[in-house]
């Protein structure tokens, strides 16, 4: 399973401005939420402290057990693609930081209906996504070195047809100067905006720079949603 054996360094490596992004769509929260494929919960629990009522979900078990030892809200091991919650009865939905990447297109279209009939009228579903400019151009077919804390990461993408393939290769320090290698495979999806744009239908939607959280350019790496069911 992807992210198992990743969990206990996730947050370490991850680079991601948890903090910055969840104040910057929290205004637009309120009452009880969701957050979808919340890994070890970072976001959650950042929307938790500030009063709101939440739930993550993931489908990996270890991502979890890292979320849950930290608190802050109840969690479900579940593949978001599935799940079925019931009709009208959160105020709004999350997904942070390329959770919907990793669903195919077929698997989004069913994840966003799934969310938008779990929406009270006027509930909001907040994601971000990794655009097909970062995916294609940046990442496809290009290898990547990260140290942080003494965990070496290797980072290798291969470009296929509308996705990245990404192999991940870490080392984590063992003791005796020994290091422990792990490795895992991931796919990130290539959500071109109009594609997505469609499967929004019955929301309000605008559309940020997910890094600067300002105007959308032609070379942006992350569109964040904020999408109002109507």
């Amino acid at each position: 399973m992807i992210y198992d054996r990743l969990a206990k360094v996730y947050e370490k490596l991850i680079g991601f401005d948890h903090r910055g992004y969840t104040a910057f769509i929290a205004p637009y929260l309120h009452g009880e939420g969701i957050d979808l494929a919340c890994g070890s919960g970072a976001a959650t629990r950042l929307l938790a402290e500030r009063g709101l009522k939440m739930t993550g979900v993931d489908i990996s078990a270890e991502m979890l057990k890292e979320a849950a030892r930290r608190g802050g809200a109840q969690w479900v091991c579940a593949d978001i693609s599935r799940l079925r919650l019931p009709a009208e009865s959160y105020d709004f939905a999350v997904c942070v930081c390329d959770g919907f990447n990793y669903l195919s297109p077929r698997a989004l279209a069913r994840t966003i209906a799934g969310v938008r009939s779990a929406l009270k009228p006027g509930g909001v579903l907040a994601f971000d996504v990794s655009t097909p400019f970062k995916l294609k151009s940046l990442l496809g077919n290009k290898d990547f070195f990260y140290e942080d804390g003494g965990i070496y990461l290797g980072w290798n993408n291969f470009l296929g047809r509308g996705a990245c393939d990404v192999q991940l290769t870490w080392f984590v320090p063992a003791g005796g100067g020994k290091f422990e290698k792990h490795e895992e495979d991931h796919r990130l999806y290539a959500h071109e905006k109009a594609f997505l744009q469609k499967l929004l239908k019955g929301f309000e939607i605008k559309i940020y720079d997910g890094e600067n959280y300002g105007a959308v350019k032609a070379r942006c790496k992350r569109w964040l949603f904020l999408c109002k069911k109507v």
